[in-house]
């Protein structure tokens, strides 16, 4: 390729052309050009929280969430995340008043923000501010939880990642296991109630990922699957294989997954479905098939955890 057509390929190379940008215009000799440009890392917010250093945390905008947050975050410390930057979008229910311990012992930094479809500006205000705090910083959202499966610290499995950006992780989607509203079974815990996934594992939900990255070599993060990085170079899943965007080519989870409780009860999806989305503006549309897969199988892999999580919550069996 000559010097030029290098130049050109660089300026206008798009890794991924989903997911928010803007237009910068450009003229050249009277001819007007337009190119696609990522939304800059900048705060929405003013608010920092000044923390040591950590090897993982994680990133998520919430809304709503205080009958499920202290499962997600007490199972998340179980396999290894040391930090948790929550930005709260608006919530009407006590979801302060429930981490108001975890804010207190620093487990927790809170943000309060507003408005709608901020999902991405949360997560480009997160990596500005707190890329230093963390070596490792999952991006992911309440009804994800990431489950280490051959090792059970995510932060072993990850320093055999570090010579790279990113590590992608497939989605495992669950289905509502048939319950109309929320199961008191197991304490109530989503992770000990919720076990229906596709049969067929490499079905295209389960090829989406979410990411696992170096914040420090993040440039940009425009869709909540997928960051672009410094010099263009891709993060990979855990076979080490480059993943350019935020479906992968095929499913992998012999080492980790991402379960995804979409839906949980009937009751809790039309609530979901009534919340809306954090990404846009656009209303979720019910189906069906999300709540009860017509083709499924038992996916146990998480159950490991959940005899300590328990321990954690004061459940008793």
């Amino acid at each position: 390729m000559s010097l030029v057509g290098s130049f050109l390929n660089k300026f206008w190379h798009e890794t991924y052309l989903g997911g928010e940008y803007y237009l910068a215009f450009y003229k050249f000799c009277g001819i007007s050009l337009s190119r696609h440009m990522l939304p800059k890392l900048q705060p929405i917010i003013p608010e920092k929280y000044d923390n040591p250093k950590v090897y993982l945390s994680i990133v998520a905008i919430l809304k709503n969430e205080a009958p499920y947050i202290k499962e997600w975050i007490e199972y998340h410390k179980i396999v290894g995340v040391e930090r948790f930057y929550l930005y709260d979008n608006d919530s009407t229910d006590n979801m302060r008043e429930v981490l108001q311990p975890y804010i207190d012992s620093g487990i927790v930094c809170y943000h309060k923000v507003s408005g709608s479809a901020i999902q991405n500006k949360v997560y480009c205000d997160a990596i500005y501010k707190y890329k230093d705090q963390t070596r490792w910083m999952a991006v992911i959202d309440l009804d994800e939880f990431i489950v280490p499966i051959e090792n059970d610290n995510l932060q072993n499995l990850l320093s055999d990642y570090e010579q790279y950006p990113g590590l992608c992780v497939n989605w495992c989607m669950f289905d509502s296991n048939g319950f109309d509203n929320p199961p008191k079974e197991n304490g109530g815990l989503v992770t000990a109630n919720y076990l229906r996934t596709y049969s067929d594992t490499n079905y295209i939900v389960n090829r989406h990922v979410k990411t696992i990255f170096d914040p420090t070599r993040v440039v940009s993060m425009n869709n909540p699957h997928f960051c672009y990085y410094k010099d263009r170079i891709y993060p990979v899943n855990e076979n080490y294989e480059k993943v350019k965007g935020p479906i992968s080519n095929k499913h992998v989870s012999s080492k980790i997954v991402i379960n995804h409780y979409f839906c949980k009860s009937k009751s809790e999806y039309i609530n979901k479905i009534m919340r809306g989305r954090a990404t846009k503006q656009a209303k979720r549309v019910y189906n069906d098939n999300d709540l009860n897969f017509s083709d499924w199988k038992y996916d146990y892999r998480i159950q490991k955890y959940v005899k300590k999580l328990k321990e954690s919550l004061f459940i008793q069996d």
